[in-house]
């Protein structure tokens, strides 16, 4: 049975975020954990105690709440509670290493500079710090089965094998045709080899290869085209080496993620350290 992160701060975004993953999955086998984390900010107060005892009875309530809201639209769902102390990627982490999720599940909204700080932060630091498939569910987002899903790479360094198994269950789950984007810039590249390369790891799956030429603002060039395409959902892949230094940098990421349009998949490279037996 897969396990899945819904991460929850009680607010609107973040239920419509649970929502959305319940929907998505709710004809697959899934237990959802859902996650909320809290913090002291004032360590050294003598009542730091009795202020984290405060806090942890409130997320209890808040998560029962939660809980019940969920089960109103969708009564049949695994769904655990989960309370979580300390920084949200810290707690994050430590949930990954207990449950083993395959997915976590965070909402994001950017309407105002102030929800921007107190929310695309939180999104920007777990994409950042915990190296694991994520879903970014933006506020309006409802789920519609993708019939398209554009896969924004560089195609360069893209090394699938790792994460191919989730992606073949994803794209086939729905049967989606997959649109590889490729911003052109000024590298060179074996487009045939590549291409053939990354059609291995997607046997049975409809393929899509194309190519655009940047125009400075690459956020913009993706949601045009994902729009020509009536494509719904956007996979981006975290390299955390050369990724960030070409066409993908990290302004990319966090404008997406401050103004967010479609449900995003973040995936990882994976390295040593991101691995749990």
């Amino acid at each position: 049975m897969k396990h899945i992160i819904l991460l929850t701060d009680f607010s609107e975004t973040a239920r419509n975020a649970a929502l959305y993953a319940l929907k998505m999955f709710k004809n697959q086998p899934v237990r959802f954990l859902l996650l909320n984390c809290f913090d002291v900010d004032f360590s050294g107060s003598p009542y730091i105690i009795q202020v984290k005892e405060e806090m942890a009875e409130e997320s209890r309530r808040g998560l029962r709440q939660e809980l019940s809201r969920l089960h109103a639209q969708f009564p049949n769902a695994r769904i655990k509670p989960l309370s979580g102390f300390g920084p949200i990627t810290e707690v994050i982490r430590k949930a990954i290493e207990e449950h083993h999720p395959e997915l976590v599940v965070l909402g994001c909204k950017g309407e105002t500079a102030l929800e921007h700080l107190l929310l695309g932060s939180n999104a920007l630091d777990v994409i950042n710090n915990i190296h694991h498939p994520t879903l970014v569910v933006p506020i309006n987002a409802q789920f519609i089965s993708p019939k398209k899903i554009v896969f924004a790479t560089d195609l360069q360094n893209t090394d699938l094998s790792p994460l191919a198994d989730y992606l073949n269950d994803l794209i086939k789950s729905f049967n989606s045709e997959l649109l590889f984007l490729n911003i052109v810039e000024d590298r060179p590249i074996n487009r045939l080899e590549t291409e053939e390369k990354l059609a291995s790891y997607f046997p049975g799956v409809k393929l899509n290869f194309y190519f655009e030429e940047s125009d400075g603002d690459n956020c913009q060039t993706i949601l045009k085209f994902m729009e020509e395409h009536d494509a719904t959902m956007l996979i981006l892949f975290h390299h955390h080496r050369k990724f960030f230094q070409n066409i993908f940098q990290s302004h990319l990421i966090k404008k997406m993620i401050l103004h967010p349009q479609h449900p995003m998949f973040i995936l990882h490279e994976k390295q040593k350290q991101d691995v749990h037996k």
